[in-house]
């Protein structure tokens, strides 16, 4: 949709394990008189399914009928990653994942418990959109030649019907954010202490992984957390042998099986800062479907993962709900102590036990199969062997036993209809840890931090792995009271970004914040404006999206630095580093072209990006070597803007640096240096070029990266995946580069014309291409709207939804017996 289409548009408007019990037979949902029905799939002119049905059941019958419809080799990925076999068409690029599946993978009967303890209306819901998989996968069974999605022919194999059980699994695996770093801070707190003794090295260790930075942004504001604060944790020197356990010789953290993801934001602005008086909300995140559910209790649309079905994020009628992933202390490593003699028992409770274990084959495409070893502890799976130290750590999900209960509360939290409804069926279900926003047509809105997070003993340190011989287990879990929350701040806004809930909250192990952290110009924006409108907030997108913190994670805003490079320059007798620094605080952070000449309009952007590699290797080198950077290798959100901020601070950092890395050098000495760095390094990039004129070419983002040009150069750091479109020549191998995070909606919760503006990343909604390599019409039809941060208007009244489709497919839904 163009501009003046949005325009015109908008003017119309457990705590050690869970029980495993013997295996059972895979069940059907419970037969109830209200699970039959009809379902009508409504598309409308962008292919977006809206499914009305009569009952609960036909809808999610209707929608896995539709997305199978529209993304089935996608789901059938999504499959085969929950089950660890994607390396079976995939090849060895997928080995990795496979393996971290197997070790994840829950058995099939504690998945049938937690299934038959759902509310039987949530069986039958998920039953039912398993049939509708499967009734879209029998009609590509018949007819072969015309429906199979040309992946499948790729990879080799036919398109297969869903069981319960392997929607389960895919249930259970959709949580991310289950990356650990308690094993890479336990290499660098030893590499520190191997380099410069026991104090010295901890005090090193503190500084780069801090257990709270108080400097970082918090999305609830100092003093409206409702949750009772609790103490700031303290960087405590716990013993390295405790528990018996010797972690003094720690092994090279395993590197991730996939790259760290993350993105979800979302901003939501009060009644008090809006033009009309009504909740604003936008959110950005990763790529997926979207789909409108009506009737059986359901009214919402927006967006979902894969496979998953119900809207994750969207709208109903009278609120809107938002995610991003938390970054609380949801999980943790566990040192196990290994029997010399049978490394398959640990010590625990003044006893060895057993370990599960058992060998694996898994298929690898055009290799030969290799085998994986899976091994489990009272913790949960082990996930890297020390076997020369008799170590095993193992990792302990406190969401355990409740993963299939997320797909209840997110069912609910679309079906509420007011906030405390929300709050108790929706938030309070949830396992995963989230960060939830909401908003209302009622003009409230509101925060949780929600998921299971469990309360770690004393004597433990939250960054490193805790002894698992039974002396430090968890104490038990936070209640929802105790969780941070905040309903209808003073600040009349909210901004969560995968940050810190509260000042108060630990951020040690999953994510190091810090002032520089990337909510700044979501923050800046949303707090200088008052009156925003629609079309304000989607301007706000961009300027976001233009900040490239979605993408390059050591990103910020020169402002942060501004107060101590203006000292350093001033004090410098070099014309040239005067002249950079100066360059540096022109640059507002924003990746600008505003000229179209496929250069960044500003010099300073060059020199401040090669900066923020350049001076913290000069600061940091002499008393840590590269571990400045590695630590944050396998991070998806990185720490190293904001620890070089600290340092240029001194003193004035809320929490100054203990170990003297200027080795008592003055600091603006060292700064005007490193500046004088960074323009050496520069010049030979710019023969001949005033340095003015040092101006980096736009990044491109590639949806083929074999069509990638030494012209147009990638974001260093992003990873890319190839699309079928694109390599097929469908649609766009390339694009310039916004920044941005995959779906992107936004919305203004008024109760009497819902809709949702949105933009999918992927292309379009329909990713089916046919055995013969042709394309479906909404294959890239939003590919060039997302790199223009345009949108389209999803509208959700009974009348608006029939009068603009442009099909209609009336199904009957029978549950199987019936």
């Amino acid at each position: 949709m163009r501009l003046r289409t949005f325009r015109s548009r908008l003017a119309g408007v457990v705590l050690a394990g869970a029980l495993l019990l013997p295996a059972v037979a895979e069940a059907q949902a419970p037969a109830a008189t209200s699970i039959a029905g009809k379902a009508t799939l409504y598309r409308d002119a962008m292919g977006v399914p809206h499914v009305f049905g009569d009952t609960s059941a036909a809808v999610m019958f209707g929608a896995g009928y539709a997305l199978a419809q529209d993304r089935l080799a996608a789901m059938e990925l999504q499959r085969r990653a929950a089950a660890g076999r994607r390396a079976e068409i995939l090849g060895a690029s997928a080995l990795a994942g496979d393996k971290t599946a197997r070790d994840r993978r829950l058995p099939d009967a504690e998945l049938m418990r937690m299934f038959h303890a759902i509310p039987a209306e949530h069986q039958a819901m998920m039953q039912a959109y398993i049939d509708g998989i499967n009734r879209a996968v029998a009609e590509v069974l018949a007819d072969p030649e015309r429906k199979t999605p040309l992946e499948f022919i790729r990879w080799g194999i036919r398109p297969t019907p869903w069981t319960l059980l392997e929607y389960l699994h895919y249930v259970a695996s959709v949580p991310g954010g289950r990356y650990t770093h308690e094993i890479a801070n336990l290499a660098f707190l030893n590499a520190m202490i191997k380099r410069h003794g026991e104090a010295e090295g901890r005090r090193i260790f503190n500084d780069v992984v801090p257990v709270s930075d108080p400097d970082s942004p918090t999305v609830i504001a100092a003093g409206e957390d409702l949750a009772p604060a609790r103490p700031v944790p303290l960087d405590r020197a716990v013993s390295l042998r405790a528990g018996g356990v010797d972690l003094t010789a720690s092994p090279t953290p395993s590197a991730p099986a996939e790259p760290p993801y993350g993105a979800s934001r979302c901003l939501v602005v009060g009644p008090q800062k809006s033009a009309s008086g009504r909740v604003l909300m936008l959110e950005a995140t990763a790529d997926g479907p979207e789909i409108h559910l009506r009737g059986g209790g359901f009214d919402q649309a927006g967006f979902s993962f894969n496979a998953y079905g119900p809207p994750f994020m969207g709208r109903g009628v009278q609120h809107g709900w938002l995610l991003t992933s938390g970054v609380a202390q949801a999980n943790s490593v566990f040192a196990e102590k290994l029997n010399p003699k049978n490394r398959y028992q640990y010590w625990f409770k003044g006893a060895w036990r057993d370990m599960e274990h058992r060998t694996e084959t898994i298929l690898v495409k055009g290799a030969a199969p290799v085998t994986h070893e899976v091994a489990r502890t009272v913790h949960g799976p082990v996930i890297q062997w020390d076997a020369a130290n008799h170590v095993a750590f193992s990792q302990s999900f406190a969401m355990r036993g409740r993963e299939i209960d997320n797909w209840v509360g997110i069912v609910e939290m679309g079906r509420a209809r007011s906030i405390d409804e929300f709050e108790a069926k929706g938030v309070g279900r949830m396992g995963w840890n989230l960060g939830i926003c909401y908003g209302g047509a009622d003009g409230q809105i509101a925060f949780w931090e929600a998921g299971t997070l469990p309360k770690l003993p004393a004597g433990v340190d939250p960054r490193l792995p805790i002894p698992g011989t039974g002396d430090h287990e968890w104490t038990g879990f936070l209640t929802p009271a105790e969780q941070p929350h905040v309903r209808n701040p003073k600040q009349g806004y909210l901004h969560a970004w995968n940050s810190k809930a509260t000042s108060w909250s630990p951020e040690g192990t999953e994510a190091r914040i810090g002032a520089a952290f990337r909510t700044w110009a979501g923050n800046q924006l949303a707090a200088s404006n008052n009156a925003i409108t629609l079309l304000d907030m989607r301007a706000i997108n961009q300027k976001i999206f233009n900040a490239m913190g979605a993408r390059d994670r050591t990103q910020t805003t020169p402002a942060f630095f501004a107060p101590y490079i203006r000292v350093a320059i001033a004090g410098s007798a070099d014309a040239e580093v005067r002249k950079a620094g100066e360059l540096m605080l022109s640059f507002n952070g924003l990746y600008l072209d505003s000229d179209a000449d496929q250069l960044y309009d500003n010099a300073g952007l060059t020199l401040f990006r090669q900066w923020l590699t350049v001076a913290p290797a000069m600061v940091f080198g002499n008393s840590m070597g590269d571990w400045w950077q590695k630590v944050d290798e396998g991070r998806y959100l990185k720490y190293k803007t904001s620890l070089l901020l600290r340092a240029f601070q001194g003193k004035a950092a809320s929490s100054a640096l203990r170990h003297n890395y200027f080795k008592g050098r003055d600091r603006n000495v060292v700064l005007a240096e490193t500046i004088k760095a960074t323009v050496e390094q520069l010049r030979g990039q710019f023969p001949g070029k005033d340095m003015a004129d040092w101006k980096t070419p736009i990044f491109w983002k590639y949806y083929d990266p074999a069509a990638k040009r030494p012209d147009r150069p990638g974001l260093p750091d992003s990873p890319e995946s190839a699309r079928l479109s694109s390599v097929l020549k469908l649609g766009p191998t390339m694009a310039p580069h916004n920044g941005g995070e995959g779906w992107v909606g936004l919305m203004e919760i008024t109760p009497g014309h819902p809709a949702i503006y949105s933009v999918i990343d992927a292309g379009g909604q329909n990713q089916f291409i046919d055995p013969a390599g042709k394309g479906n019409p909404h294959l890239t039809d939003q590919t060039m709207m997302h790199e223009t941060n345009e949108l389209k208007k999803t509208v959700m009244t009974p009348e608006a939804v029939r009068a603009g489709a442009v099909s209609t497919q009336i199904l009957d839904y029978r549950p199987p017996g019936q």
